[in-house]
């Protein structure tokens, strides 16, 4: 404690950080700290245009790589990535934009690297297409 009854950590002195912040996931908004801290979040509203042209992009993209995973051998990882696909599609049908969760898991699915479904042509595009949406 210091002498203003306040934690070390959180003292308020010119030139120096303090406190710590942990964010464990976090899908859009911002995030600022210290007295003198900012934060804006500029994603796009949803039904912008900027939105919309993004969402479409990701449904093309993500029909692409439907059809070619028809290449593949069916796996775990293949059923995965369909049912991701197909669940993030009823999103935007329903509501004209997906689930940022599932945006996530489909994009873990893609860029781990080491998986047939990431040597795709046709999962960067994908991967390119969720971070445009996410913003």
């Amino acid at each position: 404690m210091n002498e203003d009854g306040q934690p070390d950590a959180t003292r308020n002195e010119p030139g120096r950080g303090g406190g710590d912040v942990r964010i464990g996931r976090m899908f859009g908004g911002a995030v600022a700290t210290g007295s003198h801290g900012h934060a804006v979040h500029q994603a796009a509203p949803a039904g912008s245009a900027v939105t919309d042209e993004a969402t479409r992009e990701l449904l093309e993209a993500m029909n692409a790589l439907r059809e070619h995973l028809q290449l593949l051998t069916p796996t775990d990882e293949t059923d995965g990535v369909r049912s991701e696909i197909t669940s993030i599609t009823a999103d935007i049908a329903q509501s004209r934009s997906p689930s940022p969760g599932r945006l996530e898991r489909l994009r873990g699915y893609l860029e781990v690297g080491t998986t047939g479904v990431s040597a795709l042509a046709s999962a960067l595009p994908v991967v390119q297409a969720i971070g445009r949406v996410l913003g």
